[in-house]
């Protein structure tokens, strides 16, 4: 009995030798980003090395030459360089001797290469060195689309079928009002958040995201017509005023989109803002640079920030 109360008590097993068990981190483990960041410090130390020693060029953004060269996001990274077949084998290795210090594995099979201004057959040729594909534009980075037009429908098509994937008629059967209230208020946070606060919403994709919420919340469970016994502009007020609390999508997308000129006034330093500063000018209102060479992205930010959004 005292053998079996030893084994289930302690991680030191006998009669063999003794050993202390461990366990790592499991995947979706809030500390993984955490950690995988102090191990990819090694390799910004590498990229910083190589441009010290000018073994590798960095990009010049705008007026002010702001140099950008190397970008992490927890395990997504990003190199900058212009474009060289010297540049393309110091990357590479950069990422060898990364491997062999760290014992990580680089997938390169994952990994892409983009060119802009470059020629296609140059591309294959450090596509192929790299060992790794290509990447077209526009381009997807962490699920969001880049070098996109927002003002397109088309642009925001994988929002709209995530909505009508998670709030499809049949999965309110079993559930209450409150209960899809509920549904229809995290689904919202969470699924096109990233969208709509990076991007201005064309005014048909406010009317489609309301649509598949309105469906979602009277339908009960059925096919057939549903009856909105409150219009939606009521449910989107407060509790204290007779509603349901829900938010209103155009509202949440203009409040998303101002953060940024929060941040832009009360962060005093930071690469995005030093780009934005040099490629278009000093204030959020007025840009140096002509409207048909800004982004749509910038436009939209200006137009949210200066006029309240409009009603496009």
């Amino acid at each position: 009995m005292h053998g079996v109360s030893h084994c289930i008590s302690s991680s030191e097993w006998e009669p063999t030798e003794e050993f202390r068990s461990s366990r790592g981190l499991r995947q979706g483990d809030p500390l993984t980003p955490f950690l995988f960041i102090i191990v990819a410090e090694g390799l910004a130390g590498l990229v910083r090395q190589a441009l010290k020693v000018r073994l590798l060029s960095r990009v010049k953004v705008g007026s002010q030459d702001v140099e950008v060269s190397f970008l992490q996001f927890a395990d997504d990274t990003l190199f900058f360089c212009e474009e060289s077949w010297s540049d393309v084998i110091i990357m590479k290795t950069i990422l060898r001797g990364f491997e062999i210090a760290s014992g990580l594995k680089i997938n390169f099979y994952k990994s892409k290469l983009a060119g802009i201004n470059v020629q296609d057959h140059l591309l294959s040729f450090y596509s192929k060195t790299l060992n790794c594909g290509q990447m077209g534009h526009p381009f997807k980075y962490l699920s969001l689309e880049v070098g996109g037009n927002p003002r397109k429908k088309s642009f925001w098509k994988p929002v709209l079928t995530k909505l009508n994937a998670r709030l499809s008629v049949w999965k309110g059967r079993f559930l209450s009002l409150a209960g899809r209230r509920c549904v229809i208020k995290s689904v919202l946070t969470s699924i096109p958040l990233f969208y709509l606060s990076v991007f201005k919403a064309p005014k048909s994709i406010y009317k489609s995201i309301i649509s598949i919420q309105r469906k979602f919340l009277w339908r009960w469970g059925k096919e057939k017509r549903p009856i909105s016994w409150v219009s939606w502009r009521d449910l989107c007020k407060a509790k204290e005023e007779g509603g349901m609390g829900l938010k209103d999508i155009k509202k949440f997308n203009f409040a998303l989109l101002a953060k940024w000129k929060w941040q832009y006034i009360s962060q005093e330093k930071g690469k995005w803002k030093e780009v934005l500063l040099s490629k278009y000018g000093a204030e959020l209102e007025c840009s140096l640079i002509p409207v048909k060479y800004q982004s749509w992205w910038w436009r939209d930010i200006v137009k949210v920030c200066k006029e309240g959004g409009g009603e496009g």
